[in-house]
């Protein structure tokens, strides 16, 4: 299977795109030539303010303003399944109150094909199950509102978020167990813009409006 890559934007549109090598074209330097080719177009109601891959062959987009997250089934024509973020249980929603939009989802974060991390413009992050949307636990202690760019990544083994907070030069680190920050990653001198993670390894990579980049090993 080729890699894949989905752009969304504003406008409620998202492109997928398969992406190959070209060796046709590679220098004597061996640069790595990469080439994208638009497979599929679609159009959604609203602003799509967050989208990843996810478990079992899916696209997984929030769209501002609507209470669920819309999984696309990439090996069945980009069917759609939407999981209301309402629910009480994997089955049920609170009751009178399932279309109520109480955050929107600004950053969607994977682990595996299990969970789901939610950063959200109302100081919350989320934990999901990723089958079902079921919200697992809520992360607090940090400020983001809506006119933030809040992003998540996990720890390689998942027991830990890490995410940047709005006004502060730093990075919390959340444990998941206990929903409480354990620490504060300290060494940028503005508020973290971007930060990622290694799927295999304890590394993270950080991005700063100081304009520095920064990378953090786990002792």
């Amino acid at each position: 299977t080729e890699p894949l890559l989905a752009s969304t934007s504003a406008d409620g549109c998202i492109y997928m795109y398969n992406v190959t090598q070209r060796t046709d074209l590679m220098t004597d330097d061996e640069e790595i030539k990469l080439e994208a080719t638009l497979t599929e177009s679609l159009h959604l109601s609203g602003a799509i303010e967050a989208c990843c891959f996810g478990g079992n062959h899916q696209l997984i987009c929030y769209v501002r303003d609507t209470p669920h997250l819309t999984y696309f089934d990439l090996k069945d024509d980009m069917k759609q399944t939407k999981i209301n973020l309402n629910q009480q249980s994997a089955t049920t929603t609170a009751g009178g109150f399932s279309d109520h939009v109480s955050f929107a989802i600004l950053d969607l974060r994977p682990y595996r094909d299990r969970y789901l991390a939610a950063a959200t413009d109302t100081s919350r992050n989320i934990i999901l199950d990723q089958a079902t949307g079921q919200i697992l636990r809520n992360l607090y202690g940090h400020a983001n509102d809506g006119f933030s760019q809040p992003k998540l990544c996990w720890s390689a083994n998942g027991q830990y978020v890490l995410g940047n907070t709005q006004d502060e030069a730093v990075i919390c680190v959340w444990d998941i167990a206990s929903q409480q920050i354990v620490q504060r990653l300290d060494g940028h001198a503005s508020p973290p813009r971007d930060l990622c993670s290694g799927s295999s390894m304890d590394v993270l990579v950080t991005t700063s409006f100081d304009k520095s980049t920064r990378l953090w090993f786990a002792e």
